[in-house]
């Protein structure tokens, strides 16, 4: 332990096993708190067996509870540490031991402090290094077993004394499992990071500090105090501007933890539904795993961004080496790289070099880049070298129907060929998916559903031309959550088309991170949804707060209704607003 004193405070430093800041006033768990009278001799032995037997009962049924909250706390694996001690108990010759005791003049608690002292010490001496780590278990219910029997339960004297810092010389896991709310925080001399205890501090988000040596006489009763969990650090009396500074650097801290915990908390309903978070780009710049906030992927390449705001087309190399860049950088996670979307707004640099038909408005996605064989050839060129990562699917944009997608699968697949031919490095056939953006597509999901790998609807286009509105239109900005039943219905209509052929089905439109529109979409059963990357903390957190069994309900009520007011007033009730 290290004694700092300065300015009327104290540091005493310890090692931080639960990070946080407790505030409080220090409350000394006593150990005489269990001290047993030995020479104390019961009036009839069999009174006392029956003392023992249903304080052990007791102890079991609270031994029971305790590990069912833990285990829905920590989920399995950790959450299993108190299955042992109830298993413990039951052990027939442990009992027949303690009986035997008892039977011979012994007080319950008398035998019980033997038996199980006995069983620690040997443990604590064993060679078997599993058993010398967990002679504690065996102490810790011997332990449990004496509170109950004296009445000494011994976290609840704190009850009532306002926000405590329990200084203790150790602390049971048990203890721990049913701890008063006022404890703000644990100070202890024995135990480590790694213990039982500590597990369990860190479960409930409770500060501790563990190994201050002699804790119990370096403190009084009473006094205020700062524990910080992270810095291990117990501060006696503290002034303000230490309280205040604590804070903020916790608060720091949080939003840190957070934000790390959000990218690699899994995106699944409490229900157990599974929905991947996926990222749309639009270029490599600045890419790195840190910065992609925890995707489960790319959903959307906008590839006709590389084209956009230069002078001349990019070669097969330069577009290659992007593609590759942002391969590596998400491998193994899937990267979904959509053929460039040219037309409307999106024109190509120097048009007269990509060859081929001549632009007219209406030509647009994957019409536009089968009307310019040379641009399109070059492109698949570059795609198809950066698929030798192995997680690169690619996607055709505004297919309008089956004849056009069978038109792009020949260019492909003619391509592919023609590198082969050439010795060019290639890998597997890569998935081949359509982008879901029109209505005749939507219409037609059945039947593009027995050749497409895949479905990704986007929303942005498919509200468009659904419902014959330009996307600058601002007219329907004024309505709050504009959710057409036409759109709705279609998003089943493709979802139900590409499940039945066991294909996924995402969404990659602005609808993707709305969050009044998740429920919605998930009880649709969209398995995939693709946004910015800064969407998807927030994204992900609400789809973990959400049941899968109640969003299908939800659909369920939203296909019936027939207007988008209807349906906005649905989605406000299932928020309750």
């Amino acid at each position: 332990m290290v004694r700092k004193k300065s300015l009327g405070f104290t540091v005493l430093k310890g090692i931080g096993a639960s990070k946080g800041i407790g505030i409080g006033r220090i409350f000394i768990l006593e150990t005489s708190d269990l001290r047993i009278n030995r020479k104390a001799v019961p009036d009839k032995p069999e009174a006392e067996l029956l003392r023992y037997r249903s304080a052990r009962d007791r102890v079991s049924v609270r031994f029971n509870q305790a590990a069912a909250h833990i285990l829905k706390e920590l989920g399995s694996g950790k959450g299993n540490i108190l299955d042992v001690h109830a298993l413990i108990l039951k052990d027939q010759g442990l009992n027949q031991e303690i009986e035997f005791l008892i039977r011979g003049g012994k007080k319950a608690e008398v035998a019980v402090e033997t038996v199980f002292r006995g069983i620690s010490e040997r443990q604590k001496l064993a060679e078997n290094k599993y058993l010398k780590e967990r002679f504690t278990v065996s102490r810790d219910i011997g332990r449990q077993l004496v509170m109950e029997l004296l009445g000494a339960h011994r976290l609840e004297v704190v009850k009532g004394k306002g926000d405590v810092i329990l200084v203790a010389r150790e602390l049971t896991p048990f203890a721990l499992a049913d701890h008063p709310a006022n404890i703000k925080g644990f100070a202890v001399e024995t135990g480590g990071p790694t213990g039982h205890a500590a597990i369990l501090a860190r479960a409930y988000n409770i500060p501790m500090v563990l190994g201050i040596a002699g804790i119990e006489s370096a403190v009084e009763n009473g006094a205020r105090a700062l524990l910080n969990g992270a810095t291990g650090e117990l501060i006696i009396n503290p002034s303000p501007e230490i309280v205040a500074d604590s804070l903020r650097l916790r608060g720091l801290e949080i939003d840190g933890e957070a934000k790390a915990g959000a990218e690699k908390a899994v995106s699944e309903t409490k229900d157990g539904r599974r929905i991947e978070l996926l990222m749309n780009i639009a270029n490599t710049h600045g890419l790195n795993t840190a910065n992609t906030c925890g995707a489960d992927g790319v959903g959307l390449f906008r590839t006709e961004f590389l084209f956009l705001n230069k002078e001349t087309l990019p070669t097969e190399e330069e577009q290659f080496l992007e593609f590759e860049k942002v391969a590596k950088a998400l491998f193994p996670r899937k990267v979904i790289i959509r053929t460039a979307d040219f037309g409307g707004d999106k024109q190509p640099p120097a048009a007269a070099e990509t060859g081929g038909t001549p632009a007219y408005p209406g030509l647009r996605g994957i019409r536009y880049c089968l009307a310019h064989p040379a641009l399109f050839e070059t492109h698949l060129r570059a795609i198809l070298r950066a698929g030798t990562a192995g997680n690169v699917g690619i996607m055709f944009p505004m297919v309008p129907g089956l004849e056009t997608f069978r038109e792009a699968k020949v260019f492909l697949k003619r391509t592919r060929e023609k590198m082969a031919w050439e010795g060019v490095k290639l890998g597997r056939a890569m998935r081949v998916g359509i982008m879901i953006e029109v209505p005749s597509a939507a219409l037609m999901a059945g039947v593009l559903a027995r050749e497409s790998d895949f479905f990704s609807i986007g929303t942005n286009d498919l509200f468009q031309y659904t419902l014959g509105i330009d996307r600058e239109d601002n007219s329907y900005s004024a309505y709050e959550r504009f959710l057409p039943p036409s759109i709705v219905q279609l998003v089943q209509l493709v979802v139900e088309s590409a499940h039945k052929k066991k294909k996924p089905a995402a969404v990659c439109g602005e609808l993707a991170h709305q969050l009044w529109a998740l429920p919605l979409l998930i009880g649709l059963g969209v398995d995939e949804l693709s946004m910015d990357a800064a969407h998807i903390p927030a994204v992900r957190q609400a789809v973990r707060a959400l049941s899968y069994a109640w969003c299908r309900e939800l659909a369920q009520k939203a296909l019936l209704l027939e207007t988008p007011a209807a349906i906005r007033d649905l989605l406000k009730g299932a928020a309750g607003e």
